[in-house]
């Protein structure tokens, strides 16, 4: 098995297809694989075969996806770079030396490079993926300082190959370890960091097993990121043992409304403000009988910047049973880059509002 795999989409609708392909690759990161490079090429494309050719000469695997129509055209081009006939195996026509088959997903072999072509159709639930994973294990670091240690950057510098980091925001870490031969050793090396990290793919789901199990429930206020916040946990499983409902905000009539945000308060400081977070987060709180609220009011953008308020100004607001914490971010990119980095500033406070007995709980799961 190769140490990352090369993925190609065989048609446009595939490719194309956000949600689905969506899905396609969060089933390869959850069997582990390590993706280097990913193409598309229409099926009609004259340089599809030299496109499989240029694959083969790489070190990788190769991750195949096609629609049914096209899947024997695909075995077809298979069959020529490794003089191979075909043959038809229930609805699929295959390569005659495939190694394994397993509903409309094969795995095939040409110059000792492994290739698992699927059949995929858009709707469909996703055949299983038969190359077999290097192993992995992924932690989300929160360093007390937002300035990475330089011991820790040497370690993530010279481990580059078996261990991938992703700054999500500074003093978050998404580490990525890979090989099970590697795992131990680099988990040695990272244990003076251990104290503060939370393991698992998924930030969220891991955040829902804690609260769950220590009996918290937990609502939002949104405004700018439009239940964005919500979505982010409700797509994880077992959000309905820490999420019963949630408020999205957008007018300042429905915050007045919903959450007894003060007309004085939305005349004064405006719905882009501290004060008005505050009380947005204590009526959804009180509202919803919640132990954790979490606020957010902003400025999303192109339009609806004002003085002192840029596009991009967004407050936060998170309570925590009685402790509070307030702060205003000035974010930069596009409409959803800022949405999404609002979203991911409230998961780093709900982490860090619960200090060290977040990190006491994970460190105590085998």
């Amino acid at each position: 098995m190769s140490e990352k795999i090369k993925v190609i989409y065989i048609g446009s609708k595939l490719f194309a297809h956000p949600s689905h392909r969506m899905y396609i690759e969060r089933r390869i990161r959850e069997r582990g694989l390590r993706i280097s490079e990913i193409f598309q090429c229409s099926t009609m494309d004259p340089e599809l075969p030299e496109l499989l050719q240029n694959a083969l000469s790489f070190e990788e695997d190769l991750l195949i996806f096609t629609r049914r129509e096209t899947s024997a055209l695909v075995s077809e081009l298979l069959c020529r770079l490794n003089d191979d006939t075909l043959r038809l195996d229930g609805e699929l026509v295959v390569p005659s030396r495939i190694h394994d088959l397993r509903h409309k997903s094969y795995l095939y072999e040409i110059n000792e490079r492994k290739i698992n072509v699927i059949v995929s159709e858009v709707g469909e639930e996703l055949s299983p993926l038969l190359l077999e994973p290097i192993g992995k294990k992924v932690m989300h670091l929160f360093l007390e300082e937002e300035k990475l240690p330089p011991t820790l950057e040497k370690i993530l510098w010279k481990e580059n190959r078996n261990l991938e980091e992703v700054e999500i925001l500074p003093g978050w870490l998404r580490l990525e370890l890979y090989g099970e031969e590697n795992i131990g050793r680099l988990e040695s090396k990272l244990a003076p960091w251990f104290a503060r990290t939370i393991p698992g793919d998924s930030l969220v789901e891991s955040l829902i097993h804690y609260l769950a199990s220590i009996g918290k429930k937990i609502t939002f206020a949104e405004s700018c990121t439009g239940g964005l916040l919500a979505a982010t946990f409700t797509s994880e499983p077992g959000a309905s043992e820490i999420l019963e409902g949630s408020y999205v905000t957008y007018a300042n009539r429905i915050k007045a409304g919903w959450l007894g945000v003060r007309e004085e308060t939305l005349r004064e400081f405006g719905a882009v403000s501290r004060e008005c977070v505050l009380e947005m987060a204590r009526g959804a709180q009180r509202n919803l009988d919640a132990d954790i609220a979490i606020a957010v009011s902003g400025i999303a953008g192109p339009t609806g910047a004002v003085p002192g308020k840029p596009v991009g100004t967004v407050w936060v607001c998170l309570r925590n049973g009685e402790s509070v914490r307030v702060e205003r971010l000035q974010l930069h990119g596009d409409r959803n880059a800022i949405q999404m980095l609002t979203v991911l500033t409230a998961l780093k406070f709900l982490v860090e509002s619960e200090k060290n007995k977040i990190f006491d709980f994970f460190s105590k799961i085998p």
